[in-house]
């Protein structure tokens, strides 16, 4: 599995994209960034976009993606979140007042299908994806991608969700990576409470003794302003991202 992290930052400042993470160049998680940092021919290769939850920083290259796709005529690219996800796009983002009507770009030709994700996930080339509803905004989830019977898990923007570290118990010696948000540092944790994220210190409580030793577990969404402070404070063994790297699993 090929990870290429393209934005991952908790907001936007010169050298820090937001969150767009593409798996083997054809699935993109969450559309932050990545109308900027790809090229054409890079985007019309991505056949699924993931979004965690609607968050500007999550959807803002969203509509540019789009406007590639129409543009060079491409097809058969499908979006994917919660049912509420869905919903907020069709009614906030593709509406025809922020930006054009999804119904009339398919008035003659579907190119793009907005789909709710089903409970069993779906398919895209030799991966299999599915979701799980997480504390942070509703429709907020994050996600588990598997190949070959090995997982990878992007937790999404979430506050302390109990629900979230069961399923990182469950996946076990399976689970190749863990990518967890830790947006502030730990004197922030009213803010963090307040805005469902997480600190070093809320993801160390939550992970105790739950990650299995050969999992890479990695921080990202992190506020550059507290990037020093939040990568100071992490627990032992955790490494963290701010954009630009590959990952080979």
């Amino acid at each position: 599995m090929k990870i290429e992290i393209l934005g991952c930052s908790g907001s936007v400042t010169r050298g820090f994209n937001t969150t767009s993470i593409l798996i083997n160049g054809s699935l993109l998680i969450d559309a932050g960034s990545a109308a900027s940092v790809l090229t054409e021919d890079a985007i019309e290769q991505i056949r699924d976009i993931i979004v965690t939850h609607t968050h500007i920083d999550h959807i803002k290259e969203l509509p540019f993606l789009v406007d590639t796709l129409f543009s060079n005529k491409s097809r058969g690219m499908r979006i994917w979140g919660s049912a509420p996800t869905i919903e907020a796009l069709k009614t906030h983002i593709f509406n025809g007042h922020i930006w054009p009507d999804i119904s009339e770009l398919n008035a003659t030709e579907d190119f793009l299908l907005l789909h709710p994700i089903p409970q069993e996930g779906f398919r895209t080339g030799t991966l299999q994806v599915r979701a799980y509803p997480v504390d942070h905004i509703d429709g907020s989830v994050c996600c588990v991608i598997t190949e070959k019977g090995r997982h990878v898990l992007f937790s999404g923007d979430t506050g302390y969700d109990q629900g979230l570290f069961r399923l990182v118990r469950s996946l076990g010696n399976d689970l190749l990576a863990l990518f967890v948000e830790v947006s502030f540092p730990n004197r922030m944790a009213e803010i963090a409470r307040l805005s469902r994220h997480l600190t070093p210190e809320l993801v160390a409580k939550g992970l105790d003794g739950i990650v299995s030793s050969s999992t890479k577990m990695i921080a990202y969404h992190i506020k550059p302003k507290h990037l020093d402070e939040v990568v100071e404070q992490l627990p032992p063994g955790f490494g963290y991202i701010t954009g630009g790297e590959v990952f080979e699993l």
